[in-house]
């Protein structure tokens, strides 16, 4: 368990959290949860409601926060934060050094032999710095950025390659999620063969094939969203401890158990479900929408009132708060641009109000970390704590992507 973690798991643990409730749920289907009080805690503080975002709120934001994670987004001994860089900025974002993100990314490329094949695949890390934490991520964004297939690079050996070696490559390598930790990895694996297949259509039924994986992929969404799904208490209660929701956080399990809260799987099976989903997996899917429309209900309240209740530990809770609105601006506006939400429904609606409501706390958290000076003191950070770094400058390009398609929608 992180520092952070175990900071925030203290703070929950300690306060009663209350808020708006949005309506937004549908009536539970069990009532067997409890309400677990917290009988010790006093009254929490009220926490205001959503509200909707405006074009000049998300203008300023993007020029604020843009300017403010540009240059640590562009370091070039990190293909991981280059990589973030293109999430936020596109295709042709370029390292702090001048160079392409994409050929500095793809000079990480190293020979790698797996059984009688050479592939060329990325490393973990290298002298330190993040490259590849998540299997794929890396072709995963180079695909969905648009770079052009027969695009040549040099390969960290001097080898000359192209992003469509990288995808045949990938293909080789990747594999069916059998463990915790593959099905923790597995949603950019999904992403890259979705966008390879939206792409090149033809590249359906290449091996692996999408359709086996992307079922693989919803029913485990499904099974880790349960424990969100099937609480049926109010929402100031959610994550009182002794709770189900208190312990998948502190435990890290369901769907707490994916990086980014799991919005990386869900995104990764929209963009699946889109290319080679069946009409009953989409149904299906937009159901876990739904689930993730519940969560924002549940979780806005949480850290607000924690943030009202601890001033002193701002910048972790703004540091969770950004990580959860921004990447549900992201997620949601996704969905929405596939063509997965049914706007002229009332759950059609509900995601696209949503997306205005988190869309606006996005904008407002990047406020207060922005006025608190914290972009300011990024080295200082890194020195001190160096996945709050990360945190910093990767949540911030996910939130400005959100956010870019948001704008788009106003």
């Amino acid at each position: 368990m992180t520092e952070r973690t175990r900071g925030l798991l203290i703070l929950l643990s300690a306060a009663a959290i209350v808020g708006a409730y949005l309506g937004l749920r549908q009536k539970p289907k069990t009532t067997e949860l409890p309400v677990l009080p917290s009988a010790s805690a006093p009254s929490a503080p009220s926490v205001s409601p959503p509200r909707r975002v405006t074009v000049a709120e998300i203008d300023a934001t993007l020029k604020a926060l843009g300017g403010a994670v540009r240059a640590p987004a562009g370091d070039p001994a990190s293909p991981w934060a280059l990589a973030h860089g293109m999430v936020a900025f596109g295709s042709d974002f370029s390292a702090r050094d001048g160079r392409s993100a994409r050929d500095v990314i793809v000079g990480f490329a190293e020979p790698t032999t797996i059984g009688t094949d050479q592939l060329f695949l990325f490393p973990v890390t290298k002298a330190a710095n993040p490259v590849e934490p998540h299997r794929f991520l890396l072709v995963k964004t180079l695909l969905e950025t648009d770079v052009p297939m027969e695009q040549r690079f040099v390969a960290s050996s001097g080898d000359k390659l192209t992003l469509a070696r990288l995808v045949a490559d990938l293909r080789k390598a990747a594999k069916a999620p059998e463990s915790d930790s593959d099905y923790q990895h597995v949603a950019w694996q999904i992403s890259a063969l979705a966008e390879h297949v939206r792409r090149e259509p033809k590249a359906l039924d290449t091996p692996p094939p999408l359709g086996p994986l992307l079922a693989l992929g919803l029913a485990r969404l499904e099974a880790d969203h349960k424990v969100v799904e099937e609480y049926s208490g109010p929402p100031e209660h959610a994550f009182d401890e002794g709770s189900p929701l208190h312990r998948a956080k502190r435990d890290k399990s369901g769907i707490y158990g994916h990086s980014c809260g799991g919005l990386h799987l869900v995104q990764a099976i929209a963009s699946a479900v889109k290319v080679a989903g069946t009409d009953d997996q989409k149904r299906r899917f937009r159901r876990q929408l739904g689930v993730l429309l519940y969560r924002y209900e549940l979780e806005r309240p949480a850290y607000a009132s924690l943030l009202l209740r601890h001033p002193e530990q701002g910048l972790l809770i703004r540091l969770q708060q950004q990580k959860f609105f921004g990447h549900l601006v992201e997620t949601l506006t996704l969905a929405k641009k596939l063509g997965l939400t049914e706007p002229e429904t009332e759950g059609g609606k509900n995601v696209d109000r949503v997306i205005f409501f988190a869309a606006a706390d996005t904008v407002d958290v990047a406020k207060g970390l922005l006025d608190g000076g914290v972009y300011e003191r990024l080295d200082a950070i890194r020195k001190d704590r160096e996945q709050t770094y990360l945190d910093l400058v990767g949540d911030a390009c996910h939130a400005l992507r959100g956010l870019t398609r948001a704008r788009e929608l106003l």
